[in-house]
């Protein structure tokens, strides 16, 4: 495949391919601003922060990227994602309540999140993130750091992916989660020539966004160890030290609904 790398600096709303732009473009979050409940972020993976988090603002982690009238289409994606955000951060309260107990059976609580549009949120978040990058995104778009125009219909509900690209939770049995409010994120390159997919650590846990297939040459971080699980929909829970007795002491449960 032959990518032809033009330049990215007409184009102000990537959203810009379905037409019917409107209002001045605005200033949208790379990382939705309703996941997080305080004013900062720690922040990893541009080029002033690669080897290690810093602490901004969460006003400074805006682009001028969308148009109004795209930005605010999108703004039910962001519900969707902070939802999924907070059940994790619930989990992680309730885990930390319940193994300072005498373990026992517990009244399992239950988390429900909206699959597809978190799912578009992550598609939409890899564009926000992958913007000013230095490949295109997607193997059918020509202009570096630019979605191609299927993406850009998938993230507003008009397409849907491929068998076998999307959304995929990564994790093993006895993975230690270390969670808090941070969101990290690694681009896929795919023979150096476009952004295929992306890992995201999405407040301790793994998940990997695949663009256009599981054929990816190289996965980062760990991805493809053995044991490891991808496309799980459930996130099960239980009581830290009560590790290897899988089923018996669940303490609950997150449920991605597609």
């Amino acid at each position: 495949m032959n990518v032809s790398a033009k330049t990215s600096t007409m184009v102000n709303c990537w959203a810009s391919p379905l037409g019917g732009c409107g209002g001045k473009i605005s200033r949208e979050h790379l990382v939705s601003r309703a996941l997080f409940i305080g004013d900062h972020i720690a922040v990893q993976g541009f080029p002033w922060c690669k080897n290690e988090p810093k602490t901004i603002g969460l006003a400074n982690v805006t682009a001028k990227i969308l148009c109004g009238k795209h930005n605010s289409d999108l703004s039910d994606l962001d519900s969707a994602a902070a939802k999924f955000f907070d059940a994790i951060r619930q989990a992680t309260r309730i885990c930390n309540v319940r193994s300072k107990l005498k373990p026992g059976i517990w009244h399992v609580k239950r988390f429900a999140v909206d699959g597809l549009k978190l799912e578009r949120w992550f598609l939409k978040t890899l564009i926000n993130l992958a913007w000013t990058a230095k490949h295109p995104i997607g193997p059918q778009s020509e202009m570096i750091g630019v979605p191609s125009a299927d993406l850009v219909e998938i993230a507003f509900g008009l397409k849907q992916f491929e068998r076998g690209a999307g959304l995929y939770t990564v994790a093993h049995v006895g993975q230690l989660i270390h969670s808090n409010d941070t969101v990290q994120f690694a681009p896929m390159i795919k023979d150096d020539l476009y952004i295929a997919g992306g890992l995201f650590v999405f407040r301790g846990f793994r998940f990997l966004f695949i663009l256009v297939s599981k054929q990816i040459s190289r996965l980062p971080l760990g991805i493809g160890l053995p044991g490891e699980n991808w496309g799980a929909s459930q996130l099960n829970f239980h009581n830290r030290e009560m590790r290897g007795t899988v089923g018996k002491y669940l303490s609950h449960i997150i449920k991605i609904k597609w």
